[in-house]
């Protein structure tokens, strides 16, 4: 008599094998709605009070200095590369700002000084951030509600909110990690031999150099896109040809070069940064107490190669601590806050603009990148008892790629001895905002509407109930206390 019991004998999906492309979709007039609300709210959001403080706040003391230097010409040293100082310089040009302001002391107030007009930079890499990480989670084949929360997660970070909102790198560094992804996306997508194809694989290579040229801290996106790419993994059914990887790679590089070449034709006078190079190259430097006028211009290759050693060193020599310092674990938790301003006022009361990520999106995020963590390792241990589904195996492999990407963030922190703070998780909280609207696009339609209404209306409360620390509105000391929700946000 045959058994009643039947053992499944197809094989189990292999995740690996399954092309996980994402999908052309067609742009349609609701995408196109979504994008103008998301678009006008993330431009309120980031230029509300842009002109508040009126004083130096943080690292504005640093890179206010650099901007007024590519002005005057006078040769400085930074451990970052030059291309998000070169944005704010040409936001400055062309909003006629004028040098004078020393950016001596944090606190010190701008008084006449066309500040804003160089935070408007900031403003506006911020603010096309959001509409574009829509963009990237349409392309990347999720809903249209889970679209809508992952750009949301964007729009109401404290952390993206403000970084847009100072004379700082960090929101050109996020809308360039955003942009490059949403182009290997297409590129991923796309024909082999066709010139869409072409297109999106310089288009990618560019917007990655652009990445790095803003900080090497954006590394882990395109090292991610190229792991993927070289070996077809994850979101692609084959590798790109290696005549396409070694033409990406040539293009990345040029793009990296160029900000160089800029930064030093900017900067023919001697300055603070004389003593990071050689003494070949400051004999170039008008001013230099080296500067020889028959000189022969130095190679261009040389002082490139140079000064990407001397940044490379700098930032390792970098050993003292900071009180604001935090470890790269606490940062997924929300668990050290930065004061990036503070400002007594008259009676009782003070501001300050003080960092932390928005509690509701740090917690979902790091709440559904553990999800998925423990659903990998029990799809793997008991893959062999699920169905055949195709559909998981897509879910699984894009995951896979976002916690490579987030990983691939937060794990070389591990091994960094220098002062880190929390800032430095915004690239890496960019890949678990994409793992968590992923997540909830795996969820039946109607839970996805009732969680996704839930995540947005806790987000824009923690908004309204923080705003004065992004804002820098007066509170008394008793209402920033009660802000202060665990011990380290001191």
């Amino acid at each position: 008599m045959e058994s009643s019991h039947k053992v499944d004998t197809r094989k189990p999906t292999n995740i690996s094998k399954v092309s996980s492309q994402v999908q052309y979709y067609y742009f349609t007039k609701k995408d196109a709605i979504f994008l103008l609300v998301l678009t006008l709210l993330s431009f309120l959001t980031r230029f509300y009070r842009l002109d508040e403080p009126p004083a130096v706040v943080f690292d504005e003391f640093h890179f206010g200095k650099f901007v007024t230097w590519y002005f005057t010409g006078e040769y400085f040293f930074d451990i970052h590369p030059p291309l998000g100082k070169l944005f704010l310089y040409l936001g400055g040009t062309l909003g006629k700002f004028k040098t004078g302001f020393l950016f001596d002391a944090i606190g010190a107030e701008y008084g006449e000084t066309k500040f804003y007009v160089l935070r408007s930079v900031s403003g506006l890499f911020g603010t096309l951030s959001v509409p574009f990480m829509y963009l990237l989670c349409r392309v990347f084949g999720l809903s249209v509600e889970s679209s809508i929360l992952g750009s949301s997660l964007v729009l109401f970070d404290f952390m993206s909110l403000i970084e847009s909102r100072l004379i700082l790198v960090d929101s050109q560094l996020q809308f360039f990690c955003i942009v490059s992804l949403l182009s290997a996306f297409m590129l991923w997508n796309s024909c082999p031999k066709t010139w869409s194809r072409m297109f999106w694989l310089i288009m990618t290579a560019m917007l990655s150099g652009f990445a790095i040229s803003i900080k090497w801290t954006a590394l882990a996106t395109p090292g991610a896109i190229a792991i993927a790419s070289f070996f077809g993994l994850f979101l692609m059914s084959r590798p790109l040809d290696l005549w396409e990887c070694a033409l990406a790679g040539l293009v990345g590089l040029i793009t990296y070069v160029i900000p160089f070449y800029i930064h030093f034709r900017m900067l023919p006078l001697s300055g603070t940064g004389d003593a990071f190079m050689s003494v070949e190259f400051q004999k170039t430097l008008k001013g230099s107490p080296y500067y020889d006028p028959i000189f022969p211009p130095e190679s261009f290759w040389k002082n490139f190669l140079y000064l990407n050693k001397e940044m490379l060193r700098a930032n390792s020599a970098i050993k003292e601590r900071h009180p604001w310092e935090s470890k790269w674990y606490e940062w997924p938790l929300n668990l050290r806050g930065l004061l990036y301003y503070t400002e007594e006022l008259e009676n009782g009361l003070s501001r300050q603009i003080y960092l932390i990520g928005n509690p509701v999106v740090m917690y979902v995020c790091i709440l559904f990148a553990l999800s998925f963590f423990f659903c990998l390792i029990f799809y793997c241990r008991y893959r062999y008892l699920i169905s055949n589904d195709i559909e998981l195996a897509r879910l699984l492999s894009k995951g896979m790629f976002l916690f490579l990407a987030y990983s691939l963030n937060l794990f070389p922190y591990i091994a960094v001895d220098r002062s880190a703070f929390l800032y430095h998780y915004i690239p890496g909280l960019l890949y678990a905002e994409l793992l968590t609207a992923l997540m909830i696009d795996s969820f039946p339609k109607q839970g996805q509407k009732w969680i996704v209404t839930m995540i947005l209306l806790l987000e824009l409360l923690a908004f309204l109930y923080w705003a004065p620390w992004i804002y820098c509105i007066p509170l008394s000391a008793t209402q920033h206390q009660r802000r202060r929700w665990l011990p380290r946000w001191n």
